[in-house]
């Protein structure tokens, strides 16, 4: 699939009302990115596009990256070193496990949405917000 055509599929403003939702009950950070270009690898280029975001900058280094490379039909979920910490790889594999079905059906936006909720409500069980805490990076979804 041509990733224009995923993100003409992706209402908007429902996966930017489910990210600020997750966000207002953690200090985490959720973003989404789509790929234009063909990733073989979805998790290395999740890495960089990351980094390239200044994901790992975030005071607690809690922030996760919902990442999607349409053309090559995979995604990729990558979260910093201390939400890693908290969860490990078996909640990435079951929150991909999960989603994936309705990634398959076209229910794109429906599994961000999912996505983005179940890694709201580990973000805030580990990192919860505090009375200070301010969005540190935008919500809106990245295209390269």
């Amino acid at each position: 699939m041509h990733h224009k055509e995923f993100i003409a599929q992706l209402d908007e403003a429902k996966i930017l009302a489910a990210i600020a939702r997750a966000e207002q009950t953690t200090s985490g950070e959720i973003r989404v990115a789509v790929s234009h270009k063909h990733r073989v690898d979805a998790l290395a280029a999740a890495q960089k596009r990351f980094v390239k975001l200044g994901m790992h900058q975030t005071p607690h280094r809690n922030a996760v990256l919902v990442y999607f490379a349409p053309q090559a039909h995979t995604f990729a979920i990558w979260g910093d070193v201390a939400v890693h910490e908290k969860c490990g790889d078996d909640f990435w594999k079951g929150i991909a496990a999960k989603i994936a079905p309705k990634l398959k059906a076209g229910q794109f936006t429906e599994a961000i949405e999912e996505a983005v909720r179940e890694i709201g409500e580990v973000l805030a069980r580990h990192f919860p917000r505090a009375p200070n805490d301010k969005n540190q990076l935008p919500d809106n979804i990245v295209r390269d």
